[in-house]
C-alpha cells in the first residue's frame, strides 16, 4: 500500500514538472500568481469549493473585461474569451496520459457550462 502511494506521488510530481516545462514556452511561471492559491486539496468538499473559487475567478475576469470594453466589442471579447479558455481546457488536458480520459470529462463539462444560462433564471 505505502508503494503505491509513492509511486503516485512520483508520477505526480513527473507529470508536473513536465507541465512547468510547457508552460515556460508562455513565460508562465508557477510563481507568477501565489496569491489565493490553494495549499491542500485533500478532500472532496475542498477540492469542490476550489474548483468553483475558480470558476468564479475566470467569470469575473471575462466580465471585468468586457465591460471595460466600448458597446459593440463587448461580446466580441466574450467569444473570444471563450475560445482562450477552451484551449486553456486542451492543453491542460494533454498533460495526462490518455488512460486518464480527462478529455472526456473536459467535454461534458463544456456541454453542462453550455446549458447552465438556459436553467437559470
Amino acid at each position: 500500500m505505502c508503494g503505491d502511494f509513492d509511486d503516485q506521488e512520483r508520477i505526480d510530481e513527473e507529470l508536473f514538472e513536465r507541465f512547468i516545462e510547457q508552460i515556460s514556452r508562455f513565460g508562465v511561471t508557477a510563481a507568477d500568481s501565489a496569491a489565493g492559491a490553494p495549499t491542500q486539496l485533500d478532500t472532496e468538499v475542498v477540492r469542490a469549493e476550489y474548483m468553483e473559487q475558480l470558476f468564479k475567478a475566470g467569470l469575473t475576469r471575462c466580465v471585468t473585461d468586457a465591460a471595460n470594453l466600448p458597446f459593440g466589442e463587448r461580446m466580441d471579447a466574450l467569444a473570444g474569451q471563450a475560445i482562450v479558455f477552451a484551449r486553456l481546457a486542451g492543453f491542460l488536458t494533454a498533460q495526462f496520459p490518455p488512460e486518464a480520459d480527462l478529455f472526456r470529462t473536459v467535454i461534458s463539462a463544456i456541454v453542462d457550462g453550455h446549458s447552465e444560462p438556459k436553467g437559470r433564471h
